[in-house]
C-alpha cells in the first residue's frame, strides 16, 4: 500500500519552483539595490550566494525531476527544460566579465526554464497518480 508523502517530488517541485523564483528576483533586484546599499547588502549579495542558488537548483531538480520521471510520467520534457535552464545559468557564469551585460537576461531565462520544468513536472505527476500518493517502492511502509 502506498503511503501519502510529504517529501515527494511534488513537494520538492514546489520548493524548487520557489527557489528558482527567489533566485530570479535576487538576480533582478541585486544590481539595483547593490549600488544603493553597498554596506548593508555587500555581504549578502555575491558569488557565494549565486553558487548556492545554482547548487540548490541542481540538487532539487535532479532529485525531484528524476524521481518523477522514473516513477510516474516518463516524459523527458521537464528534464530537457531543466537541462536548458541549468546550462544557461552555468554559461552565464562562465562568460564572466567579458559579457557582464548578458548575465541578468541569461539568469532570468535560465531560472524561468527551471521553474517551467518544475511546473510541467507537477502537472504531469498529478495526472499520473492519485492525490498525495506515489506508486514507487521508495514510499512503501516498512514491514513490521
Amino acid at each position: 500500500m502506498a503511503a501519502t508523502t510529504g517529501a515527494t517530488s511534488g513537494g520538492m517541485d514546489r520548493v524548487a519552483t520557489v527557489t528558482s523564483a527567489v533566485c530570479a528576483v535576487h538576480c533582478a533586484v541585486s544590481p539595483v539595490l547593490l549600488p544603493l546599499l553597498p554596506v548593508a547588502l555587500g555581504h549578502f549579495v555575491g558569488p557565494g550566494l549565486e553558487v548556492g542558488f545554482v547548487l540548490t537548483a541542481i540538487l532539487l531538480g535532479t532529485v525531484s525531476l528524476g524521481h518523477s520521471y522514473r516513477a510516474l510520467h516518463r516524459n523527458r520534457r521537464p528534464l530537457a527544460a531543466f537541462a536548458v535552464g541549468i546550462t544557461i545559468l552555468m554559461a552565464s557564469k562562465m562568460v564572466g566579465e567579458s559579457a557582464r551585460w548578458l548575465d541578468l537576461p541569461a539568469v532570468i531565462v535560465g531560472a524561468s526554464c527551471i521553474m517551467a520544468a518544475h511546473v510541467m513536472n507537477l502537472r504531469m505527476s498529478r495526472r499520473e497518480r492519485a492525490p498525495g500518493v506515489c506508486p514507487c517502492p521508495c514510499h512503501e511502509p516498512s514491514p513490521t
